[in-house]
């Protein structure tokens, strides 16, 4: 089975995280009329790299959003809203075949 990147971060990290997403989607309210938790994507990255103490990299000119112990992660962004959905894809045409070797890797 693949080896997420969430579980080999600690259970401290995790619930930290956790605690963390909980928190600012309550505040989402004081700002919304709607019942549905709102995490704008700037916050939910700073959130996640705070929580596993990664390096923040989404706004550098990179494919990656954060980076720890020499592993890159990118984060999936989206909104779904009545059957709509609004994506952020990343494209790694240079990287192709890189990427394709790699998630074979895993896949075994």
């Amino acid at each position: 089975m693949l080896n997420m990147f969430i579980d080999k971060q600690s259970k401290k990290q995790n619930e930290e995280y956790t605690k963390l997403l909980n928190l600012v989607g309550s505040l989402s309210n004081l700002f919304s009329d709607s019942s549905v938790p709102f995490l704008y994507y700037r916050v939910a990255e700073n959130v996640f790299c705070k929580a596993f103490e990664a390096d923040n990299l989404s706004r550098s000119d990179c494919s990656i959003d954060a980076r720890k112990n020499q592993e890159g992660l990118g984060r999936k962004t989206f909104l779904e809203n009545n059957g709509k959905t609004f994506q952020k894809i990343a494209e790694f045409n240079k990287s192709r075949d890189v990427c394709r070797e790699s998630s074979e890797r895993y896949q075994k």
